[in-house]
């Protein structure tokens, strides 16, 4: 064995915390990179087994959804990963600067230096990537399970509320025997990059320089004192100042590890946020069993105006929905509202005089060239209510002049025409017109709940009757489970031929299900964001935890004798913890400073692409802030009287005796 690698493993098994550390964040950066890598294959495997085995014309695309999310995870995986090992090893070579001054006087080249921490990484990699691979197959198959539980509860949920059946596609976990290669591989790059840049400079140290025990660093050691310190802190905390000023090198990897830290919970929080304000904004407010038709569409551009032709295969009129309404009422102890709409084929010129100015501006800021027309038809209880309300009588047309729209992440309401128009000229997708005749405007107090979701039109009218491509009833009852199956009675009497095929094969379909599982389908993709972006985190935070213990106490332990010389010349234990404090709290806030713009920016960014299609503005998480900061300053505080805990023990001349 050379003489380097001897040295190396002697030295990995003398400082104890420095191994357990630098061990420990070898085995979480090789952990996270199989776990991901299983989630990859464990997806493409699944993909497998759904299309046969052959991906047809979208195997590129399929491909590149699931590599780029590996890819940049796995990115982010080697820089935290290289920031933590990278941290381990340059802290414990500022403290064996003296070591190989010793060396150096003794014959040893730089070279050797550097090949005395490369061995260590090599040694530290032998035994780290091993575990690390077996615990992140483990964390792999918890993570794909987890997922898979609720990719079953999604397959169950569009068995009744998809068009085309359930989707038949089961998660399952597969493990190839390339990923542990290839994970290896990059755990072992990744630790010999985060170790060379400090052997590399431990090497150009002179061997004078190392036996006086300065840092690898020049330092400073004229250090002005801060006034606004001395009158917050005290004394000691002039002395945690003048420390931190000239120790940057030891306290550099605990802020940067502690500013990563600060800016993965802030932002983390943050995008959580507004994935929950999403599902808010996805939730319609109520909770009642729908009983939906859908007729299904051939879709085309017609070539004189340019607009998209929506040609309903099987529309539903009016007069068959109220059938459907009626059947459905004789469950007993049943509320039933019902309306269908028709939303895809007629238009409405902008440059009308009867629009009011906030809807042009509306129409402007969307870069709309002409606004869309809703016709909608009630249920004969809720259209004699609003006629009654509007004072007109039944087989009126009524005006909702009510609509609101996103406007760069704000929602804005506004009432489109500024009077009453006696008749509206609409045109079909071929530019044919229609006139309609308006007997009324629909007070605002009075608009059905249903009638004032997302993705509305710009101009809505109640008509008494017509036919659409959508009816909708929406049964409020106290007993759902027994009135879902009642309602799937109906389905089969009133549509017999119905089976999982009709979209494609009759040109219909009709589903039973309740809102609450409608929102839940909806937001899956949200719940299953929440799942991975928590436990990606979390994992990264304990890295992060990792490197925090192993240089704090690493550092605290180095300054044993220098606390000792202090305590000799009359500091008591509360003025050295003081000190400490003092220490840790800047420390803290210089790694919220710099942890604070990543935080913001990068959910800020990402809001940027949210708020151009939804109403979802930005907010900054202050309790996740203060709480993420509060913490950290916590963990610090703790690691460090733990390890005061260990050097109270030892004698106060020993210590000075050590250090000199």
């Amino acid at each position: 064995m050379k003489i380097t690698a001897r040295l190396a493993w002697i030295q990995i098994k003398r400082d104890r915390v420095r191994t357990i550390g630098a061990i420990s964040a070898i085995i979480l950066s090789a952990a996270l990179t199989t776990a991901v890598a299983c989630f990859v294959t464990s997806a493409y495997g699944s993909l497998l087994d759904f299309f046969g085995g052959d991906f047809g014309n979208y195997k590129a695309m399929y491909l590149m959804i699931l590599l780029v999310p590996g890819l940049f995870f796995g990115g982010l995986i080697f820089v935290m990963s290289v920031t933590v090992i990278s941290n381990v090893f340059l802290t414990a070579a500022n403290r064996r600067l003296s070591h190989f001054g010793i060396l150096k006087c003794v014959g040893g080249t730089p070279k050797q230096i550097r090949e005395t921490i490369i061995y260590e990484s090599v040694w530290l990699s032998a035994v780290g990537i091993p575990v690390g691979l077996v615990l992140g197959t483990v964390l792999g198959r918890i993570g794909v399970l987890a997922t898979a539980k609720n990719v079953d509860e999604l397959s169950e949920i569009t068995k009744t509320i998809l068009v085309r059946g359930s989707i038949g596609m089961d998660l399952k976990f597969y493990v190839y025997p390339g990923i542990y290669f290839v994970s290896a591989a990059l755990a072992f790059l990744t630790v010999l990059y985060s170790a060379y840049r400090p052997a590399k400079k431990a090497s150009r140290v002179s061997a004078l320089t190392c036996i006086r025990g300065i840092t690898s660093e020049e330092t400073d050691l004229r250090v002005k004192t801060k006034k606004w310190i001395k009158r917050i802190f005290g004394f000691e905390g002039v002395l945690a100042d003048r420390n931190l000023s000239r120790n940057k090198t030891i306290f550099k990897p605990t802020v940067r590890a502690l500013a990563l830290g600060v800016a993965l919970l802030l932002s983390t929080g943050s995008l959580v946020e507004q994935c929950r304000s999403i599902g808010e904004i996805m939730d319609p407010g109520y909770n009642v069993v729908e009983f939906s038709y859908m007729s299904a569409s051939k879709e085309s551009v017609d070539r004189n105006t340019g607009r998209d032709v929506f040609e309903m295969v099987k529309p539903i009129d009016s007069e068959t929905g109220r059938k459907m309404i009626d059947r459905l009422k004789e469950f007993g102890n049943v509320k039933v509202s019902g309306f269908g709409y028709d939303n895809t084929s007629y238009f409405f010129k902008k440059d009308n005089e009867y629009l009011s100015d906030e809807m042009k501006e509306a129409a402007e800021y969307k870069k709309a060239s002409e606004l869309k027309v809703i016709l909608i038809t009630l249920d004969t209880e809720n259209y004699t209510r609003i006629c009654t309300a509007a004072g007109v009588p039944e087989g009126s047309t009524l005006l909702v002049n009510r609509y609101w729209y996103n406007r760069n992440g704000r929602k804005v309401t506004i009432n489109p025409f500024n009077m009453c128009p006696k008749e509206l000229t609409i045109e079909d997708a071929g530019g044919k017109e229609t006139v309609v005749k308006v007997d009324g405007v629909l007070p605002e107090e009075v608009i059905p709940y249903f009638l004032d979701g997302p993705n509305q039109q710009e101009v809505k009218l109640i008509v008494p009757e017509g036919a659409g491509r959508f009816y909708e009833c929406l049964c409020e009852t106290e007993d759902e489970d027994a009135f879902m199956k009642f309602a799937e009675e109906v389905r089969s009497e009133l549509y017999p031929d119905f089976d999982e095929n009709s979209y494609d094969d009759e040109g219909y379909s009709v589903t039973v299900s309740k809102t609450e599982t409608m929102v839940r389908s909806l937001n899956f993709a949200i719940i299953i964001a929440e799942i991975v972006i928590y436990g990606f985190v979390a994992v990264l935070l304990l890295i992060g935890l990792v490197s925090v213990i192993s240089t704090l106490s690493t550092s605290v332990i180095a300054r044993a004798g220098e606390f000792a010389v202090l305590k000799s010349v009359g500091m008591t234990d509360r003025g050295l913890t003081k000190m400490l404090l003092t220490e840790n709290f800047m420390c803290t806030l210089k790694a919220g400073i710099r942890g604070l713009p990543f935080g913001i920016l990068l959910p800020y960014l990402i809001n940027l692409a949210i708020r151009q299609k939804l109403p979802v503005l930005y907010r900054l998480p202050l309790g996740i802030l203060f709480g993420s900061v509060l913490g950290i300053y916590a963990i610090v505080m703790l690691v460090t009287f733990l390890t005061m805990l260990r050097l109270r023990k030892q004698n106060i001349i020993e210590s000075i005796r050590n250090k000199n």
